[in-house]
């Protein structure tokens, strides 16, 4: 028996091993063969060559031999392996020889018989040990190789009509991933699993029902060699689109293939697939839904983290001093209650706020200041009264101030509320509300560059974020709203209304969803709250309610880790890419191109130079499961940044 040294060696041609013997001693030989003698039309056979060489022989060759197998017409050839490979040893004579092995995988396309031509094994030979010994040619052939290919019975072919010859087919519906929606493009998949030259596969006939509009989408065809047969799947694709909200029911499809096992037309059968098709989504026309509010204060927390962080440090080792040399308990003095003379103009100086500034805007900083929910709408109320009153056709009385005006002035008057004025008064002096005049005009271009003045003027508003994103996906800019959302998100993530429009843009595709925070802190809650829990810890431990001190710690280095872990995902500098465009090796575009960045690709921007922007991303190619990272430069203008660069 043949000795196999090849484990990856093709099962058929192993079995086929045995039907080339092994040469004269001393000469080498060649030889081919079919793997069957007889086929059925369409049905997978090997053509095999087989050379015996000498180690003798092939030691005293000073270049490869050539080792030529048949070249053949009016086969599909499937498979071609032409570098012959070892396939075992043997010993002949008291001379050790190995066999070469080379095939071919084909399929017959006609009926008839075939006939392979001889292979040919040619070497040059020396006639001597010298080195510059002249060297003769030696040529040998193996003898022809014939197959008889049968037609398919002509009592089957009325049955089977333009079915394949395979063996073991199964079909099947592979619906959407997502959720079908009516009037929303979806791709659907009927697979077809076997044995056979899959490429000679015809489309099966499908009667789609009524209320779906079909287009057909590229094959793709996947080869799984197993035990020698060309296997594999083919997947027939197909856009679809529905009518209406209901249920999407995929046909049964019977498709019919030769089996040259049984001899049989074996019908596949793949079952009906249901989809349930949900009501539209937003279409184009609907996306005037979205509001604006106009909110533009920056919340609490980022601006205590962001502007008196030195303040917070004071307190966070504040326990530390008074563990160390215990506190002093000091007398502060209560500021008395003025007069109120003209209680508009000293709300309006308590709060920071000029007098051109609207009544939302001073509801908002009244909120942002810890007024309550109800006596800030009281004193809202009673500003629109004033307003029309003083504005109006009329000069009629203003209105007496409510008695929670006095109450309000005295809280905004206390040293810690005129800290945190200090800190917040800024910001109402630029802002405008040019970019809500324009939404609600329908200039939704001009709003959006209004916000993004505003944003350029205060990078931490929330509420500015939020319509920015609001008047870029009016405009379809679907990527560059979701950067403005993104970064809204890292200040607000409980904003409701923003969650409400991040929910409405279903074209955002889902790894850009999973970007948006699970946990409703920001990284600046997240540290307030740690420097919280490490005071109440240091009291704890002051009053040895140890159980408390461990808790509130352990807790503390939760929020800490958390906050570090959302400071270093919402670092400056990412952005999306908001087209697909070409990575080049420097800022100009006739430069080599380093790869193309797809559209919603996640960047990150490392220098900017003219128009032009350095940046790291990854490029996917195709077949690999992770993608290469790269730098290279593309037009600024084709990046969305998720908030400020810097």
């Amino acid at each position: 028996m043949t000795q196999d040294t090849n484990t990856a060696l093709s099962p058929r041609v192993r079995a086929m091993l045995d039907r080339f013997p092994p040469p004269r001693p001393g000469l080498p030989s060649i030889a081919i063969g079919f793997s069957r003698d007889t086929v059925w039309i369409g049905e997978q056979i090997e053509l095999v060559t087989a050379t015996w060489l000498p180690r003798s022989v092939r030691d005293r060759l000073r270049r490869l031999p050539v080792i030529s197998s048949p070249a053949l017409t009016g086969l599909w050839i499937a498979r071609n392996q032409q570098l012959p490979i070892p396939a075992g040893t043997r010993l002949v004579g008291g001379q050790v020889c190995d066999l070469y092995v080379s095939w071919q995988t084909i399929f017959s396309l006609d009926a008839g018989k075939v006939e392979a031509p001889p292979a040919t094994l040619t070497y040059n030979l020396p006639t001597s040990t010298a080195y510059f010994a002249p060297e003769e040619r030696k040529t040998f052939r193996s003898t022809p190789a014939t197959i008889v290919v049968r037609p398919i019975p002509a009592t089957l072919l009325g049955a089977l009509g333009t079915g394949p010859t395979a063996r073991n087919i199964k079909l099947s519906w592979r619906g959407a991933v997502n959720l079908l929606r009516a009037g929303t493009p979806a791709i659907v998949e009927l697979a077809i699993l076997g044995d056979g030259n899959l490429t000679l596969w015809p489309a099966p006939t499908i009667t789609w029902p009524a209320g779906v509009h079909v287009y057909p989408e590229p094959t793709i065809e996947r080869q799984i060699p197993a035990q020698g047969l060309i296997s594999g799947e083919k997947r027939f694709r197909f856009t679809v689109v529905a009518d209406s909200a209901g249920v999407l029911t995929l046909p049964a499809v019977r498709y019919l293939y030769f089996d040259p096992a049984t001899v049989q037309v074996v019908p596949a059968t793949a079952a009906t697939v249901t989809l349930p098709i949900l009501q539209r989504g937003v279409a184009p026309t609907d996306r005037r839904s979205m509001r604006v509010m106009g909110v533009r204060d920056v919340p609490l927390a980022t601006r205590l983290v962001r502007s008196w962080w030195a303040l917070l440090l004071v307190a966070a080792m504040l326990p530390l001093l008074l563990l160390r040399r215990g506190g002093r308990r000091g007398t502060g003095v209560v500021p008395q209650r003025d007069k109120v003379s003209d209680p508009e103009r000293e709300l309006r100086a308590a709060l920071g706020a000029p007098v051109a500034a609207g009544q939302d805007h001073v509801i908002a900083a009244l909120r942002l200041r810890g007024v309550p929910r109800d006596e800030a709408e009281h004193i809202h109320r009673w500003l629109g009264a004033v307003g029309r009153r003083r504005y109006g056709p009329s000069k009629a009385e203003l209105p007496d101030p409510p008695p929670v005006i006095s109450q309000v002035i005295k809280r905004l008057r206390t040293p810690a509320t005129i800290a945190v004025l200090l800190i917040a008064a800024l910001p109402l002096h630029a802002q405008r509300d040019d970019g809500i005049a324009r939404f609600a005009g329908g200039d939704y271009p001009g709003a959006a560059r209004a916000f993004e003045a505003d944003v350029r003027a205060e990078p931490n508003a929330a509420g500015i974020w939020r319509d920015l994103g609001a008047a870029r996906w009016i405009q379809h800019d679907d990527v560059s709203a979701a950067a403005a959302w993104l970064r809204a998100f890292s200040l607000a993530p409980r904003d409701a209304l923003l969650r409400d429009e991040w929910a409405l843009a279903a074209t955002i595709p889902a790894d850009v969803r999973a970007r948006a925070p699970t946990i409703p802190l920001s990284r600046d809650e997240l540290l307030l709250f740690a420097l919280g829990l490490w005071l109440v810890s240091a009291v704890a431990i002051h009053v040895r309610w140890h159980r408390v001190a461990w808790g509130g710690g352990a807790v503390c280095a939760a929020a800490l880790a958390l906050g570090t872990v959302r400071w270093y995902s919402e670092r400056p500098g990412e952005g999306l890419v908001t087209a697909s465009t070409t990575l080049r090796i420097s800022p100009h575009p006739a430069t080599m191109p380093v790869g193309e960045l797809a559209a919603w690709s996640i960047v990150r921007v490392e220098r900017r130079f003219d128009n032009w922007v350095l940046v790291g991303g990854q490029l996917n190619t195709p077949g690999s499961v992770v993608g290469l990272s790269v730098d290279g430069w593309i037009p600024a203008a084709a990046v969305a940044p998720i908030g400020p660069l810097d």
